[in-house]
């Protein structure tokens, strides 16, 4: 992607705060489409929510570490984009799994 991490990070944040703004709702989808009950729904949607706003913080983390590992060997972390990403969610955690793994992956 030409995005820079910034620009992504800013599109976590508008992501976690819709979700934020939006998680009732969200919820009572879960509800009439899962058939959980309110307490658990909401719980879904805000524990993947965690995940989205952890993923603000990647920009932090993401330019890798050097580390002098012994006299004149260095090792170096670095991270680079790979491609499509696809998450298989299993039916009973909707909301909870696919944030668990896309925001990460943005």
């Amino acid at each position: 992607s030409g995005m820079t991490l910034k620009a992504r990070a800013a599109i976590m944040f508008k992501f976690h705060a819709l979700v934020d703004a939006h998680s009732t709702e969200l919820a009572n989808i879960i509800v009439r489409e899962n058939g959980k009950n309110l307490a658990e729904a909401l719980a879904d949607v805000a524990k993947g929510n965690e995940t989205a706003e952890w993923a603000t913080g990647l920009p932090q983390i993401a330019a890798g570490r050097q580390l002098e590992v012994s006299r004149g060997v260095t090792c170096q972390e670095t991270r680079e984009p790979l491609g499509v990403v696809a998450a298989i969610v299993p039916f009973n955690f909707p909301a909870m799994v696919p944030m668990w793994t896309v925001p990460i992956s943005l």
